[in-house]
């Protein structure tokens, strides 16, 4: 080894004449390089050191170089077969890289060696999980326990592989064993105020939320979620001041500020309309650029009244929905498809129609237009539409040049507040006779225009209006029925559901 750059690390490194000391307190500074140059010297003139191979191994780990790595760690072990170490560094090589295979039999292997290894047995766990074994996994994060009973990052994945394997009982019970070990461990508590969310325990996710954030004052998923249980237990004024403090922390996550408008939504419902549009005018100031903001903080503070809600936050809505959108709908009572599909069999009389799934049985062709991806996505799963198109109605409709026999909207116009435009062009691609079918939320307060944007984000339309711009367009009106499409806060929202036909 070159003496004075060996000296010169030795006295950086603060450590005395052993070289592989000096280049493990080197490897906790982050100084790779040097540690490097210091076990290639160590091995240059002992290959056989295993504790400078394991170094080593570690630094190549360290920068995901795989194959050095896993050539470090193999002679670790052919070095010191009987050491758990060896197996559990290159096991973990594999599975960082995706190869499961190799890292299940390199844990069996060290477990040959080592059966009471608590490490090993939790990392065979972890393995079997990415695998998709989750009874494998569960068995070995509780063999692992048995041999190390006060191993919290065990019962953390237990409760993990339990929630994954729908199991809510036994998972909320690992979770718990958890905290309890460590109860300083801010991201326990934060998991399991999530997982208590899930369970609609949000009185217990809002405690475990804030004992996370009693150790850790910025943790993002702690925030996120004590926000989201304020909400559903009312605390509307409570989750405003969390919620900000969220966004703070994650200023682009779309969630929180949805969050944000159903809690200034929470404080209009409740009586302390004021208040919500202090709010709004601070978080509009905070972030003018956000479709969410922009559109929500107009809808608490009312005002000037946008035609139509703006394509990206029309677009992040559904995408935000996509993924659950159906489990949410049924949470809401909706009933929407149900109730248009239903008056245009009726009006159809053998013709053809629309409205997956209901009249997929008697269309000749079904397309769709949304804005959302996800949505577009969903739909393209369930295999009914003959043509998918991801575009904002009115530009669709600009472009198309085929015409219908059924057009159905049901809950688009609760985002647009002028309906001239789009119902003057679907009458323009509307075959002679043709039907069109949609709902309105109904105006239950004055709308000078015709429309209001109401605090829930949505648009809310007067009858007379509605009327007035389908004849306008061209359009007889069939019906026109005072229903109810969904629930919000356990109350019936009211609408219009209309079928029109073209003369």
């Amino acid at each position: 080894m070159n003496k004075a750059v060996s000296d010169a690390l030795l006295q950086q490194a603060g450590i005395g004449a052993d070289p592989v000391e000096t280049a493990h307190a080197l490897i906790k500074q982050n100084q790779l390089d040097g540690a490097k140059a210091i076990l290639d010297e160590v091995l240059r003139r002992t290959p056989g050191h295993g504790v400078a191979w394991f170094r080593l191994g570690q630094i190549h780990a360290h920068r995901n170089d795989y194959k050095p790595a896993a050539q470090a760690f193999k002679r670790v072990i052919a070095l010191a077969p009987e050491a758990e170490e060896g197996y559990v560094h290159l096991g973990n090589v594999y599975l960082r890289n995706e190869r499961i295979n190799q890292a299940l039999q390199t844990y069996r292997e060290g477990l040959q060696r080592n059966p009471a290894s608590a490490l090993l047995h939790f990392n065979l766990g972890i393995a079997l999980k990415q695998g998709g074994d989750r009874a494998g996994a569960i068995d070995s994060f509780k063999t692992a326990l048995t041999y190390h009973p006060s191993y919290a990052q065990a019962y953390f994945s237990l409760g993990n592989t339990y929630r994954e394997a729908e199991l809510p009982t036994e998972a909320e019970e690992a979770y718990r064993q958890a905290v309890a070990l460590q109860p300083d461990n801010a991201d326990y508590h934060a998991n399991l105020g999530a997982f208590l969310v899930t369970q609609k325990n949000y009185a217990g996710a809002a405690e475990e939320c804030l004992l996370s954030l009693a150790t850790a004052p910025q943790h993002p998923h702690a925030l996120r979620n004590l926000s989201l249980s304020l909400y559903h237990l009312g605390a509307y004024a409570e989750g405003v001041d969390v919620t900000f403090r969220a966004l703070a922390v994650a200023p682009g996550d779309t969630m929180l500020h949805y969050h944000m408008g159903e809690m200034l939504y929470g404080l209009v419902r409740t009586g302390k309309a004021e208040d919500a549009r202090t709010h709004a005018a601070t978080w509009l100031q905070h972030f003018p650029d956000h479709p969410v903001a922009q559109h929500m903080a107009a809808a608490v503070q009312g005002g000037a009244v946008p035609e139509r809600a703006g394509d990206e936050y029309v677009r992040e809505t559904f995408d935000r929905f996509s993924g659950d959108f159906e489990t949410t709908l049924g949470k809401l009572g909706y009933r929407v498809p149900e109730m248009i599909c239903g008056v245009i069999t009726e009006a159809l009389a053998g013709r053809t129609g629309l409205c997956a799934p209901f009249l997929k049985p008697v269309a000749a062709s079904l397309v769709g237009v949304d804005l959302s991806g996800g949505m577009l996505e969903k739909a393209r799963e369930r295999k009914l539409y003959d043509a998918l198109h991801q575009a904002e109605l009115g530009a669709f409709l600009v472009a198309d040049k085929a015409s219908y026999d059924v057009t159905v909207a049901a809950d688009v116009f609760c985002y647009f507040g002028d309906l001239a435009p789009s119902f003057q062009a679907i009458a323009a691609h509307g075959r002679p006779q043709g039907l069109f079918a949609f709902t309105v939320e109904a105006a239950t307060e004055p709308a000078p225009q015709g429309y209001r944007l109401g605090a829930t984000g949505r648009y809310q339309h007067d009858a007379a209006y509605v009327r007035g711009a389908l004849e306008r367009a061209g359009f007889g009106i069939l019906r026109f029925d005072d229903t109810h499409g969904r629930e919000e806060m356990g109350k019936p929202v009211p609408c219009y559901m209309v079928l029109a036909q073209r003369s």
